[in-house]
């Protein structure tokens, strides 16, 4: 048997961080960066605006943990996808740092706007639209390695599995959904639910349960 618990209930936490706290953020704070005067609103509300970066934070260094925190477990059955798994999500933690970075550099710029008497036409329109296309970017790269990393364990989940294969089965066919709706732009939210619904139910899965650890199960399989 593997003694994985601990392991477990410290993925099924990174998960939830790495989910709730952005949606509360989201509800809470978001409004400012989601306006079409965006530069007078986040000027207006550079709290919220900090805040904000706090949690992308937050969900960028959990996701970037739930990697290494299964990756013990999951080379056990095998190593190659447990080393996929780890480093893809690990490239989470990069890219939102990069994207908290770009909310930081456009409440500078959304300041310096509204110092100058909020003109209607100006620089500081060219360079918060520069910014705010370029963290767009970056804010949703992290779906690729998301998928990879996250694909890589639900394989083994499945094939080993470590938790039922119904739970396994909906969160690659989630992962599917979040890649067609990523590459197309359409029904973005619609498409991503259920990903977001099934590692809630993993986080909780793994927090109360654990892993099955089935004995006839091979130490490694490559």
């Amino acid at each position: 048997m593997i003694n994985s618990k601990t392991n477990a209930r410290i993925a099924g936490v990174l998960l939830i961080l790495g989910t709730v706290p952005i949606l509360f953020a989201m509800a809470l704070w978001g409004k400012p960066l989601m306006s079409p005067d965006y530069l007078s609103a986040m000027a207006a509300h550079p709290d919220q605006v900090r805040l904000f970066v706090i949690t992308i934070l937050v969900m960028g260094f959990s996701c970037a943990g739930i990697g290494v925190a299964l990756y013990p477990v999951l080379k056990r059955y095998n190593e190659g996808l447990a080393l996929t798994a780890m480093g893809f999500r690990l490239m989470e933690g990069p890219l939102q740092m990069v994207s908290a970075l770009g909310f930081m550099a456009l409440l500078a710029v959304s300041q310096e706007f509204v110092k100058a008497g909020s003109p209607s036409v100006s620089m500081y329109q060219s360079a918060g639209a520069a910014i705010k296309t370029v963290n767009d970017w970056f804010t949703t790269a992290y779906v690729l390695p998301f998928c990879i990393g996250a694909a890589s364990y639900y394989i083994i989940f499945f094939k080993a599995r470590l938790v039922p294969r119904w739970l396994s089965a909906w969160g690659l066919a989630g992962l599917l959904l979040m890649t067609i709706s990523n590459v197309t732009g359409i029904f973005d939210s619609l498409l991503s639910l259920p990903i977001l619904v099934q590692e809630l139910v993993l986080a909780v899965w793994l927090i109360v349960k654990g892993f099955n650890t089935p004995s006839n199960t091979p130490s490694n399989t490559h």
